[in-house]
């Protein structure tokens, strides 16, 4: 190659190299946000296939590895040689990324009951036990009257007149704690937070077990999962309960029993019904003790240190159960025969294999392979983890499926969010025999093709997010701030507001007790509004728009006001839409009174 030439594309495939990594970033940023539209002076840049971006950045970058020739093929091989350092680089940068999608994109809201549940046990915990007194459940004719008066996530106490909570301490706890340093907006700051926890432990753990680079490559798939991206921007347990058993993973691959004993009892507080994952990290910490010393006491020792913290979260859940629920082997949630049955395996083993290949892609899968791949190449090939560790992986994944194969089944995809902690073990096994294979191959590919895999399998990822609507959660949870800031300005604080799905959120939101209306008789509507009249109570219906139907088919038969035949004297929320029927303008409307309807979505402007 003559001299003038070597010399202009000396410099012009480094060019195209950094071009190329631009055009990578780029496509995250793209499928992130759904598109791009910038305007720099005369420059306009849109883009809305991240495919497209992704392309041409990997385009890019072959034609700088092919222009570059030896040179680009010896910085490739330092690059995979130097790849620890940047492994953890890149996993840092992933969890600092997870910190601000969580901030930005995150609903902030007590939405559905969920995060109600989680959040209002939060602040309640904040004053001592969470147990709330109604003192109108005491004094209204109809039966279950405690059931009426539980908002969802909540449920009737021992005593009558009383409401507890439905859901487990571990999260409120850990919200109450941060809220109590913080303030009480701190509550939303905790699943982000431990979000960036999980991405980064998800590194830490194939570093030990595998190597950086799976462990990095791991994190980033984490990071762009469609359902953990889903849990992360909602208060709610899935995330927190990943990273704390994250942590227990990590502690028992990395010899320290006590530390995987605080994740597994952190997780146990959060989702008492994965206890029986304990069992394969405290095989873990047993295999790990002995290995290293050889010798049972110290196995023993390791048990003992690991069994202390859970077995002091289980006592905790005890005592809890018995001061709520009369029994400390009783929950929130009911009678264990109500919600786990074996004739649910089958219908949840389908949906939960169709939703992970859905969302993750079959490459998931490749995770099965990894204690085959660890015994034909654990000696020839580095980043293999141990057989024993892949066995140890797939169980932890196992525990977590197996824990909820029997549970209630659910149609909507993001129930696969039970699925939650099992997911960066097996993207992490996958990792790590994407790192053997090119690990295998010469030297200037190594890199290139983790980059490249990595790169295609996050873009879709995140795409999937985009497509499932995670980010666009704010928008459609907002209906709910909007009907409490209506219900605070426009209706008089004695209004008892009969509700299901905004029965916790008028009382979070607007400061009005709520009423559910699922829960009073089909033939009672008539005689519960007349009782609350008389007592100086003033019902009003506060229903989404979805649920019109519901209460129409529950009340009609019985009860004028059961088919909602007038106007409501207020619409507000958006996209969907949250309407509020006064009882009093059904008689005015049909008397040929005009009823006047407010629309606002912000829910801010008071009654005219």
């Amino acid at each position: 190659m003559p001299d003038s030439l070597s010399r202009v594309i000396a410099p012009a495939w480094r060019v195209l190299a950094f071009l190329g990594m631009i055009a990578l970033a780029l496509a995250a940023v793209v499928a992130l946000a759904g598109g791009v539209d910038w305007r720099f002076g005369a420059l306009h840049l849109r883009a809305h296939a991240p495919w497209r971006v992704l392309a041409a950045g990997i385009g890019l970058t072959g034609l700088a590895v092919w222009l570059g020739g030896a040179q680009a093929r010896a910085a490739l091989a330092r690059a995979w040689d130097a790849r620890d350092r940047h492994a953890r680089r890149i996993a840092a940068a992933t969890a600092i990324a997870v910190v601000v999608v969580g901030f930005v994109k995150g609903t902030r809201v007590a939405g559905g009951a969920d995060a109600y549940g989680y959040v209002s046990q939060a602040l309640l915990w904040l004053k001592g036990l969470p147990v709330q007194t109604e003192p109108l459940a005491a004094l209204v004719p109809w039966p279950r009257p405690e059931w009426t008066f539980s908002p969802l996530g909540y449920r009737p106490g021992l005593e009558p007149a009383v409401i507890v909570p439905t859901y487990p301490p571990g999260l409120p706890l850990a919200m109450a704690v941060v809220a109590g340093i913080i303030g009480s907006e701190a509550v939303y700051i905790l699943v982000p937070a431990l979000g960036a926890v999980a991405v980064w432990l998800t590194y830490l753990l194939g570093r030990r077990i595998a190597d950086a680079t799976s462990g990095a490559a791991a994190a980033v798939l984490l990071a762009s999962s469609p359902i953990f991206l889903y849990q992360l921007v909602q208060p709610m347990s899935d995330v927190p309960v990943t990273a704390w058993w994250l942590l227990a993973c990590w502690g028992a691959a990395d010899g320290r029993p006590l530390t995987a004993g605080i994740g597994a009892a952190a997780a146990v507080l959060t989702r008492p019904n994965l206890a029986p994952v304990a069992v394969p990290v405290l095989a873990a910490v047993l295999w790990h003790a002995y290995s290293r010393h050889r010798t049972l006491g110290a196995a023993v020792w390791s048990a003992v240190l690991f069994a202390l913290p859970p077995a002091a979260a289980a006592a905790f859940l005890a005592w809890l159960n018995s001061r709520l629920y009369g029994s400390p082997f009783a929950s929130g949630y009911g009678a264990p025969s109500d919600l786990f049955a074996l004739g649910n395996v089958a219908v949840n083993a389908g949906r939960y294999a169709r939703w992970l290949i859905d969302t993750q892609t079959p490459a998931l899968l490749v995770a099965l392979a990894a204690p085959v791949a660890a015994r034909l190449w654990r000696r020839r090939v580095p980043g293999i983890p141990p057989q024993s560790q892949a066995w140890l992986g797939l169980a932890f994944a196992a525990a977590v499926v197996a824990c909820y194969l029997p549970y209630a089944p659910f149609e909507e995809w993001w129930y696969l969010r039970f699925l939650l902690p099992a997911i960066p073990v097996l993207l992490l096994l996958s990792t790590s025999l994407l790192v053997g294979l090119a690990s295998a191959m010469p030297s200037a590919a190594r890199a290139p093709l983790v980059a490249a895999v990595v790169a295609l399998l996050a873009v879709r990822y995140v795409a999937v997010a985009v497509d499932r609507q995670a980010f666009d959660l704010r928008d459609l949870e907002s209906r709910y701030v909007a009907a409490g800031e209506f219900a605070s300005r426009g209706l008089p604080s004695s209004a008892i507001l009969l509700s299901v799905q905004e029965s916790g959120r008028l009382r979070m939101y607007g400061g009005r007790t709520t009423l559910r209306f699922d829960h009073l008789d089909p033939h009672g509507l008539d005689a519960a509004v007349a009782f609350l009249d008389r007592t100086g109570n003033r019902p009003y219906f506060v229903l989404e728009a979805w649920e019109e139907a519901q209460f129409r088919n529950r009340f009609s038969r019985s009860s004028g006001l059961g088919l909602l035949d007038w106007p409501p004297m207020a619409e507000v929320g958006s996209p969907v839409k949250v309407r509020f029927y006064d009882p009093r303008d059904r008689e005015r409307f049909l008397a040929g009174e005009r009823i006047m309807t407010v629309h606002d979505p912000s829910g801010r402007l008071d009654r005219p």
